[in-house]
Order: C-alpha cells, then structure tokens, then sequence
C-alpha cells in the first residue's frame, strides 16, 4: 500500500492502489487552484513515490446541467490562473474544452494509460457519475480538497448545525489553520496526449462561443473567475475593515460590503478555504467562520451521506409530512418563465431574481425569503424544490455546490426543526414572507 502523510491519507478514499502505468494524472474539477489544494498534494506525493511523472488535466464539458456562457467563462478564468500558477511550480496541465471538432472520451483514454487517476471528492451531481466512469478503467483517489474537516471523517450527515458543530469542534482544532505546502514534482510532463490542449491565454470569448451550451446566459463583466480576482476581493474584504463588521451587517442586502462574496470562489476551488480560514482572525471574525466552517461544511457532510440530497425525499419525515398535508391549500401557480424573469409581481422576490440574472450572485439573506415563496407558487414541494434548484443552479456563480443544496433544502424544512403555530400552505416549516423582509 502507497503511503501517504496523515494530513493527506485522512482526507483520501482509495478506489484501489496503483498499478503499473506511465504516469499519475490530477484531474482537476473542483480545486482550480495551484496553492493549498491536497488533491494536487497527494497526485505529486503518489507520482513520487511511484517514480513516475505527474500532470494536471482539466476539462469541460458541453453536457454538464445547466452549461452556459456564464459558467463556462468563469470556469475558463479560473483555469487560467491556475495553469499560470501551476507553471511556476513546473507542473504541466492540459486543458481541454469540448466542442466541435473537440469531442471524445478523453479521460478515460488516459485514464487506461494512468497508474493512478487523482481527483477531488464531490457528493453532489454529477460528480460521482462522472467518477464511477474513471473508476471502471482505473485506480482513482477521491480527495477532500474543500473543507476543513472532512466529511468522511465523520461518518455520517448531521441535519442540525448545532449537532455538527459539536461534532466538529473537535477534528477542526487541530486542522483550522493548516496549510499545505507545495511539493515541487521531480518530472511533471504532458504526455502523448488524445486531443491538442487549448491556450488558455487565448480568447477565451470564442472558445466558448463555439461549444454547444446555452449562449443565453451571459458571463458577469464585474465577477471574473480566478485566484487573483477571487484573493483581491477578500482582500478588500477584509483590508476595508468589512469582516469586523461582519456580524453587524451580514444580514443587510443594502450593504453589499457587508459580505465577502466569496461563495462562487469558494464552489469552483479557485481559493483556497484553509487560506481563508486562517486570514478570518480578530474581531468579527467568529460568526464569519461560523458560516464558513459550520453551515458550508454541514452541507458538505449532508450531502456526502444523503444520496437524494437534490430531490425532496431527502426532507425530514416532519416536513414531507405538514408540506403534504397543506397541498390542497390555496396558493397561486407560477411559470417558469414567470419565476425565471422576476415578473412575479412581488417587488423583493423580483429584485433577488434579478440579481441572479444581472449578477450571478444573491445575497445569503435574501436568497433564504427567495427560496421560501417558491413553495407558494407551486403545487407541491417536490416542484417548488425541482424550480428552485433550477434557476438557482441555471444562473448563480455558486450553483451546483452542496452549500446550495444545503441552503435550497432549508428552505421546505430541511436542516431545520418544525415552527409553530401550523400555517396554509408551508405547515409547520419556519415562516420567511417576503413582505415582511421588505420592510
């Protein structure tokens, strides 16, 4: 057996150890990063120790949910600036954009030749598919590359913050602050490979332009993907004083500097939440890592153990239970396109859909209340869940992150306890009117 330090073992779930093979390849997803990323560690350390060369590939997808120009082009921006990172360590990557004349099975044609496949542990869709595939031609490694404490040291989801912050308290004490250094590969070269890798330093506008996504969705001109875009908002963050502030004003969308913004930077692994982490220091600083290292990291674990966290059986038995009983109750239906647009006629539900639109982005606050009225708007909670997820994942920068899912389930009862008295309509699931917020 392949033997790794103990801050990479703990966070790595072997599918098999290496075999014979010409290399190890990092198949970068949800780390785009060249810094604090153990993923990219452990691929190094195994190549090492295997005598092999080591390199990176990335690549994306035309059938992915939901792609579009928006997620494209902030996906393409991060990779940039990891390639440029990686290669001042001397890393190689190959990056691969499908699209006409650019389609094949590409990993798993490397994934033949590989020694070992390493990539990053991500519960939500459609990530295990996308591994169980690479599984079945090779030996992968799934490594924790995005919280603190990983889930599966755990060993189970927890539907309650205060019971996962318990149970965390202890693990992350010896883990908060840690930092993974970056081991430079003795040979990290790109071998014979089945597609001609993109330049990345090229026009990125065409390059997606020419994939068969959803070119409906524009990117977000003032949100640029990327370490350097993602660290340089923190930084002001943090330098203007706004994490003192931050349990103050968290809660207030007029203050837009009152939050970091950092969600969508975080989802894609363009920075590094050990760096973050370890920066949230002095006054302030402990309910901005509370919402960090508790709720983010509780939905992480929920995901991971709750296979049907993206339908509305993942719902704890209560709340199935008053939300069907309350689906004979008055409510008035909305479309989709009705929803998508922000026409409800509701001034605050509106302006937080057209946030999405315009910004890719919904402050935290706000998109709790969004999230409630779609359970007014629909005939069941099993449609309001399918609507929301949508448009969330469809138009935010942080979409299809289990921090969404997380916050998306919350919204019908999940990861929640039952309010009282029993209301039409939503039961016993806590109460957030959108007319009340707006004032």
């Amino acid at each position: 057996m392949l033997e790794l330090p103990l801050v990479l073992d703990e966070r790595t779930e072997r599918h098999g150890e290496p075999r014979e093979g010409d290399f190890v390849v990092y198949w970068m997803r949800m780390a785009v990063r060249g810094h604090d990323n153990p993923a990219l560690e452990v691929a190094i350390q195994a190549a090492e120790r295997l005598g092999l060369p080591v390199f990176v590939y990335w690549a994306i997808s035309e059938r992915y949910p939901y792609a579009n120009d928006r997620l494209h082009t902030f996906a393409l921006e991060g990779v940039r600036d990891a390639a440029r990172e990686l290669a001042d360590r001397g890393i190689a990557l190959a990056a691969h954009v499908q699209r006409e004349g650019h389609r094949g099975r590409h990993l798993e044609s490397l994934a033949r030749r590989a020694a070992l496949v390493v990539t990053e542990d991500v519960p939500v869709a459609p990530f295990p598919r996308w591994t169980a595939t690479v599984r079945a031609v090779a030996p992968v490694w799934e490594v924790d590359a995005s919280c603190i404490v990983p889930p599966r040291l755990l060993g189970r989801g927890f539907t309650r913050a205060f019971r996962y912050r318990d149970a965390a308290e202890p693990y992350r004490v010896d883990r908060i602050g840690r930092r993974f250094a970056g081991a430079t590969p003795t040979r990290s070269t790109l071998p014979e490979l089945p597609f001609t890798p993109v330049d990345l330093e090229g026009d990125l506008a065409a390059l997606v332009g020419a994939c068969a996504i959803d070119h409906g969705i524009g990117p977000v001109p003032h949100t640029r993907g990327g370490a350097q875009a993602g660290y340089a908002r923190w930084e002001a963050f943090v330098s203007g004083g706004h994490l003192k502030r931050y349990a103050r004003t968290r809660n207030d969308p007029t203050r837009p500097e009152g939050v970091s913004r950092m969600s969508a930077y975080l989802h894609w692994g363009h920075v590094s939440p050990f760096r973050i982490a370890e920066d949230a220091d002095g006054e302030g600083a402990r309910k901005y890592l509370d919402e960090l290292l508790t709720w983010r990291e509780l939905a992480w674990t929920w995901c991971r153990y709750t296979p049907d966290h993206d339908r509305v059986s993942a719902l704890p038995q209560w709340a199935r239970a008053t939300l069907s009983a309350h689906e004979g109750d008055p409510r008035t239906l909305r479309s989709w396109e009705t929803l998508a647009r922000g026409r409800t006629g509701d001034p605050l539900w509106d302006a937080a859909q057209h946030s999405l639109l315009r910004h890719g982005e919904l402050h935290n606050n706000v998109r709790m209340t969004w999230g409630k009225a779609f359970i007014g708007w629909t005939p069941d909670a099993a449609t309001a869940y399918t609507a929301m997820t949508d448009l969330n994942h469809r138009y935010a920068l942080d979409g299809r992150d289990p921090a969404s899912y997380g916050g998306l389930i919350w919204c019908l009862g999940g990861l929640d306890r039952p309010f009282s008295p029993e209301l039409p309509v939503i039961g016993r699931v806590r109460p957030r009117g959108t007319a009340r917020h707006a004032k």
